[in-house]
């Protein structure tokens, strides 16, 4: 499960991020959530392996599964070293 970080909209823990064609890499994850008039959407940063991570960063479609189980689409908008970028680019469930 994922822990409340600094209230109820930012969140920390430890996960999968999965693309297809490419290793899955586990990394310790801060997503923020944010309500829009259009739904939720989340962003945050990926702390993993960059020779994992960047495979991914050059595909469009990934996926974030945390540690509840739960997943949601996200894309890698930038990678420097073993820290990436994301932003979610569906539905995110409830953390």
């Amino acid at each position: 499960m994922s822990e409340p970080e600094d209230g109820p909209n930012i969140h920390t823990g430890r996960g999968v991020v999965i693309a297809e064609g490419c290793e899955s890499v586990r990394v310790r994850y801060r997503i923020v959530l944010e309500t829009r008039p259009d739904g939720q959407m989340a962003h945050g940063t990926l702390t993993g392996r960059h020779v994992g991570l960047r495979p991914i960063w050059l595909e469009p479609d990934a996926q974030l599964r945390v540690k509840s189980g739960r997943s949601f689409a996200i894309s890698i908008t930038d990678l420097v070293g073993d820290v990436a970028e994301f932003e979610s680019t569906g539905p995110v469930p409830e953390l």
